[in-house]
């Protein structure tokens, strides 16, 4: 018994599964690659944090925060989501208005509609 849990313990620990998500609220560890299918685009409010050296993916809809730290993040949000890209390579697509605030990362850009301002699409 005790050996079965120890090695399913061991799987959990093990790395980044396709989803790290509890509820909305999503977060890749350092140095993994993650999905974030925790939300879609009709999602809102999600909270997405890629940590150093990570690479992610993911959608959600309108009002969301992403925080890219990682490696390469390719994000798609909604109307009103809040995008901070810190490291990496940052490729961004809008579907309406959000903000987008770069530090050390690369930001390509995409707004579905609207145009593109130096904070983010309009």
């Amino acid at each position: 018994m005790m050996k079965s849990f120890l090695m399913s313990l061991a799987l959990v620990l093990s790395g980044c599964v396709q989803t790290v998500c509890a509820g909305t609220n999503c977060d890749c560890p350092s140095g993994e690659t993650c999905a974030f299918d925790g939300c879609s685009a009709s999602t809102a409010a999600c909270r997405l944090n890629c940590e150093a050296s990570a690479t992610c993916t993911g959608t959600c809809g309108a009002a969301c925060n992403v925080t890219c730290g990682g490696k390469a993040c390719t994000h798609t949000v909604g109307e009103g989501s809040s995008v901070v890209c810190s490291g990496g390579t940052c490729d961004i697509t809008c579907e309406g208005a959000c903000t987008v605030a770069t530090g050390a990362g690369t930001l390509k850009l995409t707004c579905k509609t609207g145009a593109k301002t130096a904070a983010g699409c309009e």
